[in-house]
């Protein structure tokens, strides 16, 4: 959890199974700070103010809240959520990342302009 100057990179929420299950819990967790934190409050410090213990029954012991708080977060995407990353995806500026041994020879290969 990041939270600017202050890290909490080592907390353990809980472990998961599957890629959906990691989409629920994160989505969860991200929906339920963005309901309790404070304006402009960081992971870091909310964390701190409210309990990992109030963080892991809301999410992780609370089923049926979990996915409440998963769905609300799915709602608030639909209208506002623009994926930065579906171009690339989809393999624009594929280019930028092909390894540099293939773009030397393609370059090498190039007929002089």
């Amino acid at each position: 959890m990041n939270g600017g100057i202050k890290v909490r990179a080592t907390d353990f929420l809980c472990k998961v199974a599957t890629e959906e299950e990691v989409l629920e819990y994160s989505c969860a967790f991200l929906q339920l700070y963005r309901e309790e934190a404070r304006y402009l409050e960081r992971t870091a410090p909310w964390i701190e103010r409210v309990g990992l213990t109030h963080v892991r029954t809301r999410i992780v012991d609370d089923a049926a809240g979990r996915h409440t708080l998963y769905e609300r977060f799915l709602e608030s995407q639909r209208f506002a959520q623009v994926d930065p990353w579906a171009e690339r995806a989809n393999g624009k500026d594929a280019e930028e990342f092909a390894p540099l041994r293939a773009r030397t020879t393609a370059v090498a290969e190039s007929p002089p302009s």
